[in-house]
């Protein structure tokens, strides 16, 4: 039977599970001492049929044809080793970042690519309807600059809770958890050079802010502001085109403005794009591993880049 293990009792369940099942038709495969999470998100309960139980996380990828890590960057690491063992896993659907550092995704890149497996990473922005937009405007454009800017409040400073998304080191922050999302969209439109990157957060490894901005061979100049400390919530973009593909975007967050999009009102509204990049696996198994490389290579430049100024000064 096909199915597809997942590791992460977080975006993995409400999540990966619902987009999985509507978009993809799969069968799920959970670790067992997932159960009462799964049972606590009630929207869940009508995917119960297409869920399988394994006794644990080895049992669950052994179980099963495909592999979902939606864990930390420092788990999705350690469970890589384990499932580029396991032949009969032939797709790996991967939460972003790769890894905790551009250093560390490229080691993981190389081993991805020499497995022959169909690889996704989850840079769910490339999925999204004002992604095609901005390509169309920028390809058209007549001006000399593009803005991005992103301001939310995250859950955890929201709710004041000491987790890895905040920390730089572990994967986490501005750039790595969030800015990575742009950096990969950036990267697949044709940037390649950073002209300056900042960020700057209220401790020491702690990233809130981030500000970069970046160049490409026959593109206008693009700035970024990525704020994950925001009391307003906005995405906007503007970019100067011909009168026929003009950019002009403002909405509440890059997914939308709060309507649910997806087939079930009650799930989350990212499970419409997250059904996007899963179905874009088995739809179109073809290797990616010639897009995320760029990713990688303006990921460790805007990081250089980064490095030399004071990366975290006082909020």
């Amino acid at each position: 039977m096909n199915s597809v293990a997942i590791l992460g009792s977080g975006f993995g369940l409400y999540g990966y599970l619902p987009a999985l099942v509507i978009h993809c038709g799969q069968q799920v495969v959970l670790p067992e001492r997932y159960r009462e999470r799964f049972e606590k998100h009630t929207e869940l309960a009508v995917f119960a049929s297409h869920v399988h139980w394994a006794a644990d996380e080895f049992s669950a990828l052994r179980a099963a044809t495909g592999a979902v890590l939606a864990q930390s960057p420092k788990m999705q690491s350690h469970w890589l080793a384990t499932c580029l063992a396991q032949p009969q896993l032939q797709y790996l659907l991967l939460e972003k970042p790769l890894a905790t550092d551009p250093q560390a995704a490229r080691h993981w890149h190389n081993k991805l690519e020499e497995s022959g497996k169909v690889i996704r990473i989850a840079y769910l922005f490339r999925y999204l309807g004002w992604a095609a937009e901005l390509r169309k405007a920028i390809a058209h454009s007549t001006g000399q600059r593009v803005a991005i800017c992103w301001r939310f409040s995250a859950h955890h400073f929201r709710h004041d809770l000491k987790t890895w998304k905040r920390d730089h080191d572990q994967g986490g922050g501005a750039i790595r958890f969030y800015g990575i999302h742009l950096i990969a969209l950036l990267a697949e439109l044709g940037y390649s050079r950073v002209i300056e990157s900042f960020s700057s957060g209220r401790a020491d490894g702690e990233a809130r802010r981030w500000n970069a901005s970046f160049a490409g061979a026959g593109l206008p100049h693009c700035e970024v502001e990525v704020d994950s400390a925001s009391p307003i919530d906005r995405f906007s973009i503007a970019c100067d085109s011909s009168s026929a593909c003009a950019l002009g975007l403002e909405q509440t967050d890059p997914f939308g403005n709060g309507q649910a999009t997806n087939l079930e009102s009650a799930l989350d509204r990212r499970v419409e794009v997250l059904g996007r990049f899963c179905q874009s696996a088995w739809r179109d198994p073809r290797p990616m591993q010639e897009f995320y490389q760029p990713v990688i290579d303006l990921w460790h430049a805007l990081e250089q880049c980064n490095s030399a100024r004071p990366a975290f000064a006082a909020a």
